[in-house]
């Protein structure tokens, strides 16, 4: 397995640097056998660096795989969260971008996240993720608000729940990949959330002030 280019002479790199490069060099351990490919010894033996450098960073393998996967999962966050920025704006947009970047997230990064997520994601990452999850929902709650003239907080209600069906989502993007899964639960999900929200709308709409 070839040296990520970012480890070489890691011994001169800073702090920051060094880290960096040891988790380059797991994250190409995990991707080629998974995370029981990677040990400290491994690591630093592809690294080129001694196994107390290693440990000056992490504490043991599970800290290095925890390492590695709130990396990672910050990563494919902030490239969902460009797919979105980018979008036209309004809800319905902004949420086919979202749910298509999430859908082709799983479809090229499945092999590599899921068994990592099993190793290494512990209580920390679990939190981030339910702090971007809030953040999502908050996010297009208040678009939902603006456009559909649904209350806030009955917005965030109808995005919470909502969003929790992205999960089978996911899975059935991942028991039937291709483009014309994608495709399909892609239009099925936002016809589904822009159905609620409309009707929702209407509702409130005819109800007396």
């Amino acid at each position: 397995m070839a040296v990520p280019p970012s480890v070489v002479s890691a011994e001169r790199l800073s702090a920051d640097e060094r880290r960096t490069a040891l988790l380059d060099v797991a994250r190409a351990l995990v991707a080629g056998g998974g995370p029981e490919a990677v040990t400290v010894g491994v690591v630093a033996d592809r690294a080129k660096v001694t196994r107390a450098l290693v440990y000056k960073h992490f504490d043991n393998k599970d800290d290095l795989l925890a390492a590695l996967y709130r990396r990672e999962a910050g990563r494919l966050d902030r490239h969902i969260r460009a797919r979105v920025e980018a979008a036209p704006d309004g809800f319905e947009p902004k949420l086919r971008a979202f749910i298509g970047a999430t859908l082709d997230a799983v479809e090229e990064h499945a092999p590599f996240f899921t068994p990592l997520r099993a190793a290494g994601a512990d209580g920390a990452s679990r939190q981030d993720q339910r702090r971007r999850d809030r953040q999502t929902v908050g996010w297009f709650a208040e678009r939902a608000a603006q456009d559909f003239g649904i209350d806030l907080r009955t917005a965030r209600t109808v995005m919470a729940v909502l969003f929790t069906g992205i999960r089978s989502l996911l899975s059935q993007m991942q028991s039937r990949p291709g483009p014309a899964q994608r495709e399909f639960l892609l239009d099925t999900y936002v016809a589904m959330t822009t159905g609620a929200l409309s009707r929702l709308g209407d509702r409130q709409a005819s109800q007396p002030m």
